[in-house]
């Protein structure tokens, strides 16, 4: 065998070791290749249990905060509704404790201290409509023209009988009790006396 033909032969060994050794080192790649997407596929996996979990525990902390702020919002109404009541109370025991006085007293010889007793209660009475937000309907006898909506007609008087003999049909030409709002609503009708047509028979209250 020449020189040549070894030279041949070990060319030929090289190129078939290096053909047999090319699918092993493809082999070893795409084997680490799969383990990294496994590893990256547990990380996602990871994450995205982490972050459910804290989807949760969000959620969980806005439920429990809406129950605390519900909670505070019954206390505190509960605690504004008695406070309320309390300063009522309080209002309203000075001119009753007066009056019970008189009363057991029996003594209404003088006019001018039951009309005191009398007049402390409106102006209390009054006063605890004011603080709890109450206003009173402003009319104007012999001007304001009859409104359902504000007058309740306890009366239809003829002009003869009228302090405003020449107003309009339906004037309110007296109020006989004081009407309120609340909050922009009606609470209670002004209740009133309203003129009636100059030949016309009184309605019936309500008008």
């Amino acid at each position: 065998m020449t020189q040549s033909d070894d030279q041949l032969k070990k060319e030929a060994v090289s190129a078939a070791g290096s053909a047999a050794a090319e699918p092993a080192g493809s082999d070893r790649t795409t084997g680490k290749m799969l383990e990294l997407l496994e590893e990256l596929a547990e990380d996602n996996a990871s994450l995205s249990g982490m972050f459910n979990r804290m989807l949760d525990a969000q959620a969980a902390t806005r439920t429990q905060f809406a129950r605390e702020i519900d909670g505070l919002r019954q206390d505190l109404a509960g605690a504004v509704a008695y406070r309320a009541l309390q300063d009522l109370c309080r209002e309203l025991s000075t001119p009753l404790g007066a009056l019970q006085s008189m009363i057991e007293d029996g003594d209404f010889s003088d006019p001018a201290i039951v009309r005191g007793h009398v007049n402390a209660l409106v102006v209390t009475i009054r006063s605890v409509l004011l603080r709890m937000g109450a206003e009173e309907i402003a009319v104007s006898p012999g001007e304001d023209l009859f409104n359902p909506e504000r007058h309740f007609c306890m009366r239809v008087v003829a002009p003869q009988e009228s302090p405003f003999p020449s107003a309009p049909p339906r004037t309110v030409v007296r109020v006989i009790e004081t009407g309120y709002f609340l909050g922009g609503r009606l609470l209670a009708p002004a209740r009133v006396e309203v003129q009636s047509e100059s030949n016309a028979s009184p309605a019936p209250a309500g008008l």
